[in-house]
C-alpha cells in the first residue's frame, strides 16, 4: 500500500513541474477601449521566432479559420472585467492577441515557459496597457533572500557619526 502513495505521490510531483494545465486570464477592458466597440482575443500556442514576425493580418486570419495552435477565441467587450480558462499547452510558449480595430502600439503578448497559473491584462483605447503574473507565481519565481544581517554601517574613519533624533522617543 505504501508503495502505491509513494507512485502516487511521484506522479504528483512529475506532473506539477511540468507547469500548469490551465492558464487563468482576467482582462480588464475599459469603456473607451477599441472605440467603445468589442474586440477578439487570440490564444494560441507559438513558436517564439514565428511569432516575432507574424503581420497582423496573419494572426486575424486566425479567427475565422483556427488551425491547430488556436487554443481560444474570445470577444473582449469594452466595460468590462472578463476571465477565461485556457487549457495550457503540454509545452512551448502562448501568445496573448487582442485583434483591435486600429491597433496602436502592442497588441499582443508572449508567455513562455514555465508558463504562469495566472495572467492579468489590461487594455487601453488600442494596445495593451500592461500585464502581470500572478502573485502566487511571482513568489515562486523570485529569489530567496540572502540569509543573515546586513551589515551595520560604519562612518568613514575620521568621522563620527551623526545624532539623528530617536522617532519613537526616548533615548538609544
Amino acid at each position: 500500500m505504501s508503495l502505491r502513495v509513494g507512485l502516487v505521490a511521484l506522479a504528483a510531483l512529475v506532473l506539477g513541474a511540468c507547469g500548469p494545465s490551465r492558464i487563468n486570464l482576467s482582462i480588464k477592458s475599459p469603456v473607451g477601449t477599441n472605440m467603445g466597440r468589442p474586440l477578439y482575443m487570440l490564444v494560441r500556442q507559438v513558436d517564439p521566432k514565428q511569432y516575432a514576425n507574424e503581420a497582423y493580418s496573419e494572426v486575424a486570419s486566425r479567427v475565422g479559420s483556427p488551425d491547430e495552435t488556436v487554443l481560444q477565441t474570445s470577444v473582449i467587450y469594452p466595460g468590462t472585467i472578463q476571465r477565461f480558462q485556457v487549457k495550457a499547452p503540454k509545452d512551448g510558449s502562448v501568445a496573448v492577441s487582442f485583434l483591435f480595430t486600429a491597433p496602436d502600439g502592442n497588441w499582443q503578448l508572449l508567455l513562455s515557459p514555465p508558463l504562469s497559473r495566472s495572467v492579468d491584462v489590461e487594455l487601453a483605447t488600442s494596445r495593451i496597457l500592461r500585464e502581470s503574473i500572478s502573485q502566487e507565481d511571482a513568489k515562486e519565481e523570485a529569489p530567496a533572500a540572502p540569509e543573515g544581517k546586513a551589515p551595520e554601517a560604519k562612518a568613514p574613519e575620521g568621522m563620527k557619526m551623526p545624532e539623528l533624533p530617536n522617532p519613537l522617543g526616548g533615548k538609544k
